[in-house]
């Protein structure tokens, strides 16, 4: 591969995604693409989307060329910045031409070495190219104009648009002239990045770019935002899952949809949990015991602690960052920096610098001055231990005491109901009766209510038409656990099942009127697989409440008015 990516068996739930930003750039040959902002929280794999899509557009077609660059904290002075910029263009641009991706693994080239494989190439271009920046050297803001507009004037010269990708764009806020910081070099980028002939595709720490685009006010309308959103509860997250811990060699025969469903589609969450289990087998499957190590001492604890640590180097004003964060973690009310500052008797400049580093960080969110800790439980878990344990002091058994009988509170929330209804004209009706009473009971919306009634009915119908008369009963369960409903369908019967997929065989969905029961179930649930059991095929349905309730603004479900 060009980029090191994942394979593609193992890149879930991005495939829409892929097609679109694919989709997208190749359309940039007919001048109408318009530079993108590719958004998303951390974590969320959009890193691993940006190489993907490099490597389809460098191995499968040959109308634009692409470029990718991340940007390396190491390499923010201007002169060393400026080289490696131009010689990963170079070099990835004669790469593509030649499809010699050997080219794409040089770095760190004297403009000498460049003159020389630019000739070896005989590309006149890049030789024209490395002429105009040789003659710049000396003065660094003109350097840097000339690389950052090199994807515009090779598409000029040749006439073959350049898709240019620049991963960690913020880290660019940070260039600096012998050794200070300027903050107008970042003017540079208006230019390049309102090029129809070389379009940008722009990612990082999603806070921070905003922030850019808030003070150079002009980069947002040369920027169209594409949003990056977690891998679908839960057959995304189940499947990535799956296959981390086959690569771990991890043997664990029932993965806990309380747990995939917690950690709400995160790939960076997913495949810590699944690292932690590698490394902790003697736990024996207590899915919230490693869940709460991974959040007190292991790489989720480590992940955040770097980026908090990084924000607020100064330890004085870390523990002050941390007091903050806590408080705001800990209340149901959203926050003004003026009630911050009284709270804990922090300075009004104090308290503005400590909000502001804390919202550029991810920590928390805010719009219009209000504050609140974003809707990520691992990160508010996280938040939590951290203060018991470097705040308060506390021990470390003491916290996972606390976090597992919270856990287990929850937990005991659950409500299960079970019922057999015959295999007759209608009787799925007295199925769905049955749900819509459960749902009043529960404070479910009149809509997710008719969303799991549709899908129970073509659930039942489904096992009906493929019972073939080996049984008479259809055996389901409705099930609340946490924020999760889940409803299954069992009944006797042949095989209907791919092994090697989970989904029904592809003749089932091709017959005229058929298949239409599946595509339904997956249009109003938010998981649905299918499983060989003792007595036959179960199909299990499982619907997230809580994102539907924060979707239509709703309560909690099970919580009395």
């Amino acid at each position: 591969m060009a980029l090191s990516t994942l394979p593609e068996k193992d890149f879930f739930g991005r495939k829409d995604e892929l097609t679109t930003l694919y989709r997208i750039t190749l359309e940039a040959e007919k001048g109408i693409t318009q530079s993108i902002f590719l958004s998303g929280p951390r974590g969320i794999g959009k890193t691993e989307l940006l190489k993907q899509l490099y490597n389809h557009l460098f191995w499968e077609q040959e109308r634009v060329i692409p470029f990718y660059y991340c940007v390396n904290n190491g390499l923010l002075s201007v002169p060393d910045f400026s080289i490696d910029y131009l010689s990963r263009f170079i070099c990835q641009r004669l790469a593509f031409e030649n499809k010699d991706a050997s080219l794409l693994g040089l770095f760190g080239l004297s403009l000498e070495r460049l003159s020389l494989i630019a000739e070896l190439k005989r590309s006149r271009w890049a030789l024209e190219l490395l002429d105009r920046y040789s003659q710049s050297t000396q003065r660094p803001t003109d350097s840097l104009r000339i690389v950052l507009g090199a994807p515009h004037q090779s598409a000029i010269s040749t006439g073959k648009t350049i898709i240019v990708m620049i991963d960690g764009f913020q880290r660019l806020k940070y260039l600096r002239i012998q050794g200070t910081v300027d903050s107008t070099l970042m003017t540079l980028f208006e230019e390049p990045l309102s090029s129809k002939m070389a379009p940008h595709i722009i990612t990082g720490n999603q806070s921070e770019i905003q922030e850019m685009l808030f003070s150079y006010g002009t980069f947002a309308g040369n920027l169209q935002r594409i949003d990056i959103g977690s891998l679908k509860l839960l057959d995304d997250s189940i499947l990535m899952f799956s296959s981390l811990l086959d690569k771990f060699d991890v043997d664990i025969k029932i993965i806990p949809d309380d747990i995939l469903a917690y950690l709400k589609g995160n790939p960076l969450y997913i495949k810590c949990m699944a690292i932690a289990l590698r490394s902790m087998r003697e736990v024996e499957n207590n899915f919230w015991k490693i869940f709460f190590r991974e959040v007190s001492s292991g790489n989720l604890y480590l992940y955040w602690s770097e980026i908090l640590k990084s924000f607020f180097p100064v330890l004085g004003i870390r523990r002050k960052a941390v007091e903050t964060i806590n408080k705001i973690n800990t209340s149901d009310e959203s926050f003004t920096q003026d009630r911050i500052s009284r709270f804990l008797s922090l300075s009004a400049e104090d308290s503005e610098t400590i909000l502001k580093s804390l919202y550029l960080s991810g920590l928390v969110t805010g719009e219009f001055g209000i504050f609140r800790v974003p809707e990520d439980r691992v990160l508010r878990d996280f938040i939590d231990c951290l203060y018991m344990r470097e705040i308060l002091e506390k021990p470390l058994r003491e916290i996972e005491e606390k976090f597992l009988e919270r856990v287990i509170t929850s937990e005991d929330r659950r409500i299960s109901f079970e019922m057999t209804i015959p295999m007759v004209k209608e009787a799925e009706l007295v199925a769905v009766s049955a749900l819509e009473q459960i749902g009043k009971n529960l404070h479910l919306s009149p809509e997710i209510i008719g969303q799991l009634q549709v899908a129970v009915i073509e659930g039942c119908i489904n096992a009906i038409e493929h019972s073939r008369g080996e049984g008479k009963k259809i055996y389901l369960s409705f099930n609340f656990e946490g924020e999760n409903l889940t409803v299954s369908i069992e009944s006797p019967g042949r095989e209907f099942i791919s092994p090697e997929v989970g989904e029904p065989f592809r003749g089932f969905k091709e017959g005229t009127g058929r298949g239409w029961g599946v595509r339904l179930m997956k249009s109003f649930a938010d998981s649905v697989r299918f499983e060989k059991t003792e007595r036959g095929t179960k199909v299990v349905l499982v619907k997230n409440l809580k994102s539907e309730v924060s979707a239509q603004g709703g309560k909690d479900p099970g919580v009395d008015e």
